[in-house]
């Protein structure tokens, strides 16, 4: 997958999966999520039912994401199915993954320090949270 040039791309002052996709990328793997496959013109249907749009905008669009390794597609007639390589959480996970390690690699104790300042100003249980988890780290470790 091409989450490191994704997750190069982002954009921490957009919403959801907008800090690592476009938003009309965002809303289409949304929509296929949801569905679990489909084709272009069932997207297309879904989101003309919120914005103006056209139909070789979300092909174009679901092509790319099928370049990113986000959509894989296999014909069905004349058309294309198109189902996720990963379902949200997946991409979710990886995405905070790559970030992050990017973070660390270069700027570990800012970005630890940042964690448990942003953690302590939450909700007070986010910070026994992550005490529990470190924890349970060093337990696993000492195996």
């Amino acid at each position: 997958m091409v989450l490191t040039k994704i997750a190069a791309e982002f954009k921490p002052h957009k919403i959801g999966l907008r800090k690592v996709l476009g938003d009309l990328e965002a809303d289409i793997m949304e929509v296929v999520w949801a569905k679990e496959h489909a084709t272009v013109r069932e997207v297309y249907e879904q989101l003309r039912l919120q914005r103006e749009i056209a139909y070789t905008t979300v092909m174009t669009i679901m092509g790319r994401l099928n370049e990113k390794n986000l959509l894989e597609k296999h014909p069905q007639g004349n058309a294309y199915i198109y189902s996720p390589t990963v379902s949200r959480l997946e991409f979710t996970k990886k995405i905070v993954k790559e970030v992050l390690d990017g973070l660390f690699d270069e700027f570990a104790e800012p970005a630890m320090n940042h964690l448990v300042d942003r953690l302590s100003k939450e909700k007070s249980n986010d910070i026994d949270t992550l005490e529990e988890l470190i924890k349970q780290k060093r337990v696993e470790g000492g195996k």
